[in-house]
């Protein structure tokens, strides 16, 4: 179990996707329902859609574009967020997402959610699981200009949003965004073991990881677990 000295911990920086939300519902929109229109538009077979767009992520990995709906709607003729609105009964929290967000907002820890995804796909997934209701600030990367695997962005978050990077807390189930946060000196960082509950959970992770967010929370208030369940 990854164990959370709170009493250090000012700040509470969270990813949304893979972290709070199950990342199947991201997976299956980007590598099953877009690779089958984008090759139904283009005449191509669905494994030769999906290397087509495997290739051209890889080109556009760790920017902007690689995160933009539009970008990708522009770029296949398929409209992306449609894509998106077909799958939302796959929208669902992580467990133990709910409680342990409930728990860190009775215990006064300032809580960012901080997110890749640009305004309209948060705004698709806030409409049906209320993430602006769990945390005091929602931050895009595309506020800034700039995604999380770059300093520019813990410059310009730690500019509006000032957040001591000693007592700050950064759970996110990304690799190179938690080594680019850490390159930026924040101190506590955490990764999450099973992103997608359709996958195996992950092995040889470089940073300590936790799978249910109510792991997290200190024994003491164990007496509240229970009622934490989802």
């Amino acid at each position: 179990m990854t164990v959370v000295n709170w009493q250090e911990i000012d700040t509470l920086l969270l990813d949304i996707d893979g972290t709070l939300l199950d990342r199947n519902f991201d997976n299956v929109v980007w590598e099953e329902l877009l690779p089958a229109r984008y090759g139904a538009a283009s005449g191509l077979q669905i494994d030769e859609a999906r290397e087509s767009l495997d290739s051209h992520m890889r080109d556009v990995a760790r920017t902007l574009d690689y995160y933009r709906t539009d970008y990708w709607t522009e770029y296949t003729g398929v409209d992306v967020l449609k894509l998106h609105q077909k799958v939302t009964h796959l929208l669902r929290f992580r467990p133990g997402t709910r409680g342990f967000l409930d728990w860190v907002r009775r215990c006064n820890i300032s809580s960012v959610l901080i997110t890749n995804a640009d305004r309209d796909c948060f705004s698709l997934k806030d409409t049906y699981c209320r993430l602006s209701d769990e945390v005091e600030t929602i931050v895009s990367c595309h506020d800034y200009g700039a995604p999380k695997e770059t300093q520019a962005f813990w410059v310009s978050l730690n500019s509006e949003h000032p957040f001591d990077s000693d007592r700050t807390l950064f759970i996110d189930d990304d690799q190179t965004v938690l080594t680019s946060a850490e390159e930026y000196g924040i101190r506590h960082l955490l990764t999450i073991s099973q992103p997608d509950s359709k996958r195996p959970a992950r092995e040889g992770l470089r940073f300590p990881s936790v799978d249910n967010l109510m792991e997290l929370v200190p024994v003491e208030a164990g007496a509240q677990k229970s009622t934490f369940h989802e």
